[in-house]
C-alpha cells in the first residue's frame, strides 16, 4: 500500500496540471485579428515569377521556352506579342524583347535598354549583322535571326529552271498577284524595284512610294497569312513573302512554289534582342539572351523557325537550307526597314451642336437630338 502512494501522488499532480491548462485555454481573453502573429507564407510554385518575353514576328517554339525553364534555377518564360498601343507607346513590363531592327529605337523611347557589353559576347556572329546604324557600337542589342523576303510564285509542272527562278520584271502588273497589305513594306519594295536605296530621300520619298504602290496594287492586297494561303492553294500566282514560310513548308503548293529576288536586292527581316535595364529579373534576362545565341540553339534555328542563323560566315548566310536560294550578289544590296512608325492620330473631339439628327432611344424608339436637348433645358433643376 505504501509503495503505491508515490505513483498515485504523481498521477494526481499530472491530472491537476492538465485541468489547469484546459481552464486557462478556455477562459483566456480574446485576441483581435490585428494582434495575432502572421502565419509565415510559403511560396507557391503557381506564383513563381515569370520571365516576360515580348516578341515581334513569328513566335518561338514552346519547346525552346520549356528547355530554358528546365535548367536549374531558371524561371518559366512567358511569350507575349509585341504590339504598339493606340497612343503609340510600347509595353514596358517585359524583361527581354525580340524585335525587328525597325522597332529598336521606337521601343527604346518607352523601355530603357540595358548595356550588353561584356555580358553577351559577339563571338561567332557574322560581322555583316554587327554594328548597325541603330546600335553602331553593339552596346544595347544583339542580332539573333534573319529572313529575307522573296517573290514567291506558283509555277506549272515542268517550268524551265531559269523561268521558274527569274524575278518578275513587272511584278505589280502580274496576273494573279496578291501582296501583303503592309504599306511600308510595299513602299520599300517599290523603291527597291527602281534600283534605289530605301533610306534615301526621307519621308517625302517614302510617302510617294506608299501612294504609288497602293494605287498600283489596289484590290490585290491581303494579310500576309492570306497571301501565303493563296499561293499554296492556287488562288494566287505571285506574292512577296518572308523566306521562312517556304523553308518550313517546302512542299507547299505541291512543291511548285519558287522564289526569286530582284537584282537590286530585297527587304530583310533583321531581328535583334534587347534587355530592359530596370528588369527585376535582369540576370535571368541576360541568360535567356545567351540561350538564344548559343551555338546549339542557332544550329536548330532554321529547322525550328525557318529563320537563318546569325552564326554564319560572310558569303554563307544561307547555309543549311535545303531550298535553292537565289544566286548572285543581291544580298549585298538588300536592306531592312528603319523608317519611323507613323504617329498615332488622336480622334478629333466631336463638337456638340443643335441638330435634328435621329438618335436611338434607350427604350427602343428614336428621338431627335434637338428635342432631347430642349427637354433637358426645360426640366427643373434637381
Amino acid at each position: 500500500m505504501d509503495a503505491r502512494r508515490p505513483g498515485l501522488i504523481g498521477l494526481g499532480l499530472l491530472t491537476a496540471a492538465l485541468l489547469g491548462f484546459a481552464a486557462g485555454h478556455w477562459f483566456r481573453p480574446g485576441v483581435s485579428e490585428q494582434d495575432r502573429l502572421p502565419i509565415p507564407s510559403v511560396p507557391s510554385v503557381f506564383q513563381a515569377p515569370k520571365l516576360i518575353v515580348y516578341q515581334e514576328g513569328s513566335a518561338l517554339p514552346q519547346l525552346w521556352l520549356d528547355t530554358f525553364a528546365s535548367a536549374p534555377g531558371h524561371p518559366k518564360a512567358e511569350l507575349r506579342t509585341l504590339v504598339r498601343a493606340e497612343d503609340g507607346t510600347w509595353p514596358g513590363d517585359g524583361d527581354v524583347y525580340l524585335l525587328k531592327a525597325r522597332s529598336f529605337s521606337s521601343v527604346g523611347q518607352s523601355v530603357p535598354w540595358a548595356d550588353l557589353s561584356g555580358r553577351i559576347p559577339l563571338d561567332g556572329i557574322n560581322p555583316v549583322y554587327q554594328a548597325q546604324s541603330f546600335d553602331p557600337h553593339n552596346v544595347k542589342s544583339r542580332p539573333w535571326r534573319v529572313s529575307p523576303w522573296f517573290f514567291m510564285k506558283r509555277v506549272a509542272p515542268g517550268t524551265p529552271h531559269k523561268v521558274a527562278f527569274a524575278a518578275p520584271a513587272r511584278w505589280a502588273n502580274e496576273t494573279g498577284g496578291l501582296f501583303p497589305n503592309e504599306p511600308d513594306l510595299l513602299a520599300a519594295l517599290w523603291i527597291k524595284a527602281q534600283g534605289r536605296p530605301i533610306h534615301l530621300g526621307g519621308e517625302a520619298v517614302q510617302a510617294a512610294a506608299r501612294q504609288q504602290a497602293e494605287a498600283a496594287l489596289a484590290g490585290r492586297t491581303a494579310p500576309e497569312e492570306d497571301c501565303w494561303r493563296g499561293i499554296k492553294e492556287g488562288q494566287a500566282q505571285l506574292s512577296f513573302l518572308p523566306a521562312w514560310r517556304l523553308v518550313l513548308d517546302p512542299q507547299a503548293g505541291g512543291g511548285l512554289i519558287r522564289w526569286a529576288v530582284l537584282p537590286s536586292g530585297t527587304i530583310v527581316d533583321f531581328e535583334i534582342m534587347a534587355v530592359r535595364q530596370d528588369s527585376p529579373r535582369l540576370e535571368m534576362a541576360m541568360r535567356f539572351a545567351e540561350f538564344l545565341l548559343a551555338p546549339s540553339q542557332q544550329a536548330a534555328l532554321l529547322g525550328a523557325t525557318g529563320y537563318f542563323s546569325v552564326r554564319s560566315r560572310p558569303g554563307q548566310e544561307w547555309a543549311g537550307s535545303t531550298l535553292i536560294v537565289p544566286s548572285g550578289t543581291w544580298f549585298d544590296r538588300s536592306e531592312f526597314i528603319l523608317w519611323p512608325y507613323p504617329k498615332p492620330v488622336a480622334p478629333a473631339a466631336q463638337e456638340v451642336t443643335h441638330t435634328n439628327e435621329i438618335v436611338p432611344h434607350a427604350e427602343g424608339g428614336a428621338r431627335s437630338a434637338e428635342s432631347e436637348m430642349r427637354k433637358a433645358e426645360n426640366s427643373p433643376n434637381p
